[in-house]
């Protein structure tokens, strides 16, 4: 199925993975990396889409609207969710969060929130047409 635009920002955001924040994750000020954090958004909004589309050829082209919202710290389960914002041609756009989660309290903080958009590559590493079964 061929999607030239969809808006589907109203769908809930899914549960992609979890990470606990570990010593190698922090700075000098013993808070998460931002780097850290943006790079597992990058990769686990990145598996969402593909199941999502079935696709999984698929390059980062921005990081975009990246708000860095309370620190994570040592021993924090760092929860990973994202939904799809808008299919288009060739590229998806996602939002992702992540929530430092406290099992033993039942609480949660949102850490970073962003937009990922990714381009679908073909073999020569140049755009194509995303078929999809994402509805």
């Amino acid at each position: 199925m061929r999607h030239e635009t969809q808006e589907t920002s109203t769908e809930p955001f899914g549960l992609v993975t979890q990470h606990m924040v570990m010593s190698e994750h922090l700075n000098p000020n013993h808070h998460i990396f931002g780097g850290q954090l943006l790079a597992w958004l990058d990769t686990d909004v990145y598996l969402f889409c593909s199941n999502k589309l079935r696709y999984k050829s698929m390059v980062t082209v921005s990081m975009n609207n990246v708000y860095f919202k309370a620190p994570g710290y040592l021993g924090d389960i760092i929860q990973i969710f994202a939904r799809l914002k808008e299919v288009r041609r060739s590229s998806v756009t996602a939002e992702g969060k992540a929530v430092a989660y406290d099992p033993e309290k039942q609480a949660s903080r949102e850490i970073i929130t962003c937009e990922v958009t990714y381009v679908a590559v073909g073999p020569n590493g140049r755009p194509v047409r995303i078929f999809s079964n994402a509805d």
